[in-house]
């Protein structure tokens, strides 16, 4: 197949370097930045499901393009969150006619879709095959786990999940896929809170009291999913959190001390801190929509302020 990977981050570029095996992939980038990535781009990349304990340095050159002039047979948008209406705009001024896949993690993305595109010309993944990061050489370090990507179930997962088996990349579907995006956010969301009133990742690991309040927080946001009909149950690895706190606070600090999920906070921390502040502060406004009480959760806001400040 022709595809586009429209956004040319760790996500949109680690899946563009594996689906290139089998299709004719091309990447669109800004035009003041095609000079200097003609030559390729070299990727960092520890792959799990060949069991590799080490990064190996691949180059990859796709065809760049800076313009959308042509017609695909599928677009792959994997720009971030903070990203997506800009993006959205562009390809609906643009009036592309290929089927969009959104691979991305959105607190609310089913309501943003409609105000640029037909929903029925876009479909839903996650990328949870994926993770890493930009390190501050600009290299990409990216991690290919043995998961597979998460496919919304709608009309079209039939076509697309061999686009990407043919590939490598195994593919579950699931119904209503937006849904479980607005849990998983809440979990990448309250890190960003967290981690900013620690300072540091490891240091919220040595603080049970920290841990603690995040549970609490995380607890939060899964009262204002149960108010848009989102059991609270549904989904590891919330429907653990109702646990008492004497036993879960041990096991989540235990959870987040294993190198591999260390490792992946730490990277995305590089490159992607912005985008769970953004989930972050779409939750808390949601929540002032919705008048559901989130005290912990808002008491975040000021060290999420002082912490981008301290990094910018």
């Amino acid at each position: 197949m022709n595809i586009l990977v429209y956004g040319a981050g760790t996500i949109g570029l680690t899946y563009a370097w594996l689906l290139s095996n089998q299709h004719q992939v091309t990447v669109l980038v800004r035009e003041d930045k095609l000079s200097t990535l003609e030559q390729g781009f070299t990727l960092s990349i520890k792959d799990l499901r060949k069991d590799e304990q080490v990064y190996k340095e691949h180059h990859f050159q796709p065809p760049l393009v800076t313009s959308i002039a042509q017609d695909y047979d599928l677009i792959l948008l994997t720009v971030n969150s903070l990203q997506l209406e800009q993006a959205l705009n562009h390809l609906a001024a643009g009036k592309e006619k290929a089927h969009l896949l959104i691979l991305q993690n959105n607190w609310n993305i089913n309501s943003k879709i409609p105000s640029y595109l037909d929903r029925k010309q876009v479909s839903l993944a996650f990328p949870s095959s994926v993770g890493g990061g930009r390190k501050s050489d600009g290299r990409i370090q990216a991690i290919i786990f043995k998961e597979a990507t998460l496919l919304d179930d709608d009309s079209y997962t039939s076509e697309l999940s061999p686009i990407f088996t043919a590939s490598g990349i195994g593919i579950d579907a699931m119904p209503d896929l937006a849904s479980w995006m607005k849990v998983h956010c809440l979990q990448e969301a309250v890190m960003a809170g967290a981690v900013a009133e620690e300072g540091t990742f490891d240091a919220l690991l040595k603080d049970k009291k920290a841990i603690r309040k995040m549970i609490c927080a995380w607890r939060e946001g899964l009262e204002l999913c149960q108010r848009y009909g989102i059991p609270k149950h549904r989904y590891k690895p919330t429907k653990y959190l109702s646990l008492p706190l004497f036993l879960l606070v041990p096991v989540m600090k235990f959870m987040l001390s294993q190198p591999l999920v260390a490792e992946m906070v730490t990277n995305h921390m590089h490159s992607g801190y912005a985008e769970w502040v953004d989930q972050y502060f779409e939750i808390k406004r949601s929540a002032e929509k919705e008048s559901i009480p989130i005290p912990q959760w808002n008491s975040y806001s000021d060290f999420i302020e002082q912490f981008l400040k301290n990094n910018s």
